[in-house]
């Protein structure tokens, strides 16, 4: 992470990992393949006030609050108190996760009980229970949102915990790979010219509903648009049916000899007439 002369976060490279890194995690969750399970996460007002008090009596609880001050560098909120008691009996983090989860909000900036809240119940869903696991998942947690944000022109911050909702419904309900999302993404820049999450997200939503899975997937679906707009566009250019016929204009027309009508009336009434009566008698 590089922070300007203010101490802001303004920009952050990613190392290649240590290749020792990798067998170690490895061998502590196990060598299966991870499996993807729906897990629903508990609420957090599933505790009582007689256990949110029992639980703050806990010498390792008092413990933990005493860490997150110092972390804060402030007395914690009763949200703030709630929150680690969730993670803690609710949640069924250790100790030393919770206190890891701190350090890494704290990492990020962003020490807000909802961003806190969310990436606990994030790795709750993943499944994490150990620090090291929860380390090894943040790298790859960091790496897709940042390189969504990096397509979306988003510099200089964290996402917000909205920002964070979008993204993990395109990463894990929609189960589109990173570059899925960044086509989204070049496709809504190229028409809002603004990193617009709703825009994406109508783009994601459709192309979930359409059955993509890989890219090929979008060429196929742009080739049939492609079509559907020429075909509409030459209908369009056709010339207009004759008018069809009927049966007035099934009969013969007549031609008049205009002049030759003026003098027969002029002859008949042994004056002069208008012209507008020889046109009148045209139109009878």
């Amino acid at each position: 992470l590089q922070y300007d002369g203010g101490g802001k976060l303004c920009d952050i490279l990613f190392l290649d990992g240590d290749p020792n890194r990798e067998t170690a995690a490895s061998s502590e969750t196990g060598s299966a393949p991870k499996t993807e399970v729906s897990v629903s996460v508990p609420e957090k007002s599933s505790l009582s006030r007689e256990q949110k008090k029992a639980l703050a009596g806990q010498e390792e609880i008092r413990q933990l609050i005493f860490i997150a001050e110092q972390y804060f560098s402030r007395p914690l909120t009763s949200t703030e108190q709630s929150n680690l008691l969730y993670f803690y009996d609710v949640l069924h983090f250790s100790a030393d996760l919770i206190e890891y989860l701190i350090e890494y909000c704290v990492s990020k900036g962003c020490t807000g009980p909802r961003y806190m809240e969310k990436v606990a119940q994030e790795w709750y869903k993943s499944g994490i229970t150990t620090v090291a696991q929860a380390k090894a998942d943040s790298s790859l947690f960091n790496k897709n949102y940042f390189t969504i944000f990096h397509a979306l022109g988003i510099k200089g911050r964290n996402p917000a915990p909205v920002e964070m909702e979008y993204m993990d419904r395109w990463l894990d309900e929609y189960g589109f790979t990173i570059e899925i999302i960044l086509e989204a993404c070049c496709r809504t820049i190229r028409q809002t010219h603004q990193p617009n999450f709703q825009y994406a997200d109508k783009i994601l939503e459709q192309w979930h509903r359409q059955g993509v899975r890989q890219l090929s997937d979008i060429d196929r679906l742009d080739a049939a648009h492609s079509a559907k707009t020429t075909r509409m566009k030459e209908a369009g250019a056709r010339p207009a049916p004759k008018a069809a016929s009927n049966r007035f204009n099934n009969f013969p027309q007549r031609e008049y000899d205009w002049k030759a009508l003026e003098q027969q009336l002029l002859n008949a009434r042994g004056g002069t007439t208008h012209r507008k009566e020889v046109q009148n008698l045209g139109t009878e």
